[in-house]
């Protein structure tokens, strides 16, 4: 069975029904898409569209905008209709702050520098030369009479071959999920389709590859950031629901969490009965370390820990935080406080970082921060490469530890 009679018998399975002419859903895609004479239009306007035109190089250079997007918008569109990627440049800013010249290149603009090539010491291989040197670009400035976007200066020229159309939907400027189709791998995804096969519908839906202007790995990550970020459903609403069902049957062990403003999970912290009593007992010395990103979430992971009296390590509770910033280490060691009867530490022990320090100061004025010496000699053999050195501090930091 060829690939269009497969796709034609799926669609009709899943009762794809046509999209109406000039929908707004068609001239969006139209618009992303370029179309142009040898450039397939995904909707049924047939090109007759205005948002469906080829765009030309007069049509910018007479154009005013009103915002700086905008005219990188249309500059996109020239681009796909021409065969070259686009990226955003450098900005001009008034005495106000606000934006008075952009600059858009072409993708290859600019040269690799020098030190990338000739490093001897290097030790992977050389990627290759994508930079040519390119000088088109588009320049836009702000005409403060008016309060509209003017056009400043647009090289056409280009020093190299340029993309072929069958080959244009591939580059990352022309590359993106439109709101319609990223609505439509949700509901698919949702009834239990995998990402494959959502692909494949929508491949045969828009006719080709070409004409669907996003990739797999596009999709793929777009499911993968739905996974793994909902608040109201998922992972996180999973735990959120077992934390908190943990604490309605043991009152002693407590959950804290936070949301963005998009609802979703911002930072998650937990502690257990056994945790909570041993803090009570030898939670004089608190140790604050963070595992930095080693789950499959990419959060920081937060361990609060200390010794009892057999030398042994305690486990005080665990957070999962969105980002090592001030404010979120301020809001983890505040609920901290609170789930742990606000008994506060006579020394607190960190890796140092600056973030950290402020917070801890914030809340914990009267505890004594001092650094982790798993991180001091950690940094010793790292920054320090003599061996009889990291030696000799290894063996007078035992001894400093053992008499103190």
């Amino acid at each position: 069975m060829c690939h269009s009679g497969g796709y034609s018998q799926v669609q009709d399975s899943m009762d794809v029904t046509p999209k109406p002419p000039n929908s707004q859903d068609n001239i969006e895609d139209c618009v992303m898409n370029g179309a142009k004479e040898n450039v397939s239009c995904t909707c049924d306007c047939g090109g007759s569209s205005s948002k469906c035109a080829y765009v030309t190089a007069d049509d910018i250079r007479n154009q005013t905008f009103e915002t700086s997007d905008a005219a990188y918008n249309l500059y996109v569109s020239y681009a796909r209709c021409v065969g070259f990627g686009v990226r955003k440049g450098d900005v001009a800013r008034g005495k106000d702050g606000s934006h008075r010249r952009r600059r858009f290149f072409f993708n290859r603009e600019g040269k690799r520098h020098e030190k990338f090539i000739s490093n001897p010491d290097r030790k992977r291989e050389h990627k290759a030369l994508t930079r040519t040197g390119c000088e088109a670009l588009l320049s836009i400035y702000f005409d403060t009479k008016s309060s509209i976007w003017r056009v400043r200066k647009l090289v056409e020229e280009h020093n190299h071959d340029l993309v072929p159309q069958c080959l244009v939907h591939l580059i990352p400027s022309h590359r993106g999920m439109t709101k319609a189709k990223k609505a439509q791998a949700n509901a698919r995804h949702d009834n239990g389709l995998p990402t494959s096969k959502i692909m494949g519908l929508m491949v045969g839906q828009a006719g080709g590859y070409d004409n669907i202007r996003f990739t797999k790995k596009d999709l793929d990550n777009h499911i993968g950031r739905l996974r793994r970020a909902k608040l109201l459903g998922g992972d996180a609403n999973a735990t959120i629901s077992y934390l908190l069902g943990k604490a309605d049957v043991d009152p002693m062990a407590m959950a804290k969490y936070s949301p963005t403003s998009e609802n979703r999970l911002a930072n998650l912290f937990w502690a257990d009965e056994i945790s909570r009593a041993d803090y009570q007992c030898f939670g004089d010395v608190l140790a604050f370390d963070t595992t930095y990103r080693k789950n499959k979430y990419r959060k920081p992971l937060v361990i609060f820990s200390g010794c009892n009296h057999h030398c042994q390590t305690c486990i005080f509770g665990f957070a999962l935080v969105q980002d090592e910033t001030t404010a979120t280490y301020t809001w983890l060691l505040e609920n901290f406080m609170k789930v742990m009867l606000n008994k506060s530490p006579n020394v607190m022990v960190t890796d140092g970082d600056e973030a950290m320090k402020v917070a801890i100061r914030a809340v914990f004025p009267n505890a004594s921060h001092r650094l982790c010496g798993w991180h001091i000699q950690k940094y010793v053999t790292t920054n320090i490469k003599n061996k009889s050195f990291a030696e000799d501090f290894r063996k007078m930091f035992v001894r400093y530890m053992a008499s103190g």
